[in-house]
């Protein structure tokens, strides 16, 4: 059986780009969670259904 070569230095690579991608997406929804207005209808909606059960 063969086994595929696996280049561990591109992984290692892609390891790290993907670990910034994803601080980078973290930081900006924290940042759009922050400048949205708060949703009181939404949230008082939520409430009544959720009391109701």
């Amino acid at each position: 059986m063969k086994f595929p070569k696996i280049d561990l230095k591109e992984l290692r690579r892609l390891k790290r780009e993907n670990f910034k991608d994803r601080l980078a997406f973290i930081e900006f929804y924290a940042q759009w969670v922050k400048n949205q207005p708060t949703n009181e209808k939404w949230s008082s909606q939520q409430k009544k259904l959720f009391s109701k059960t």
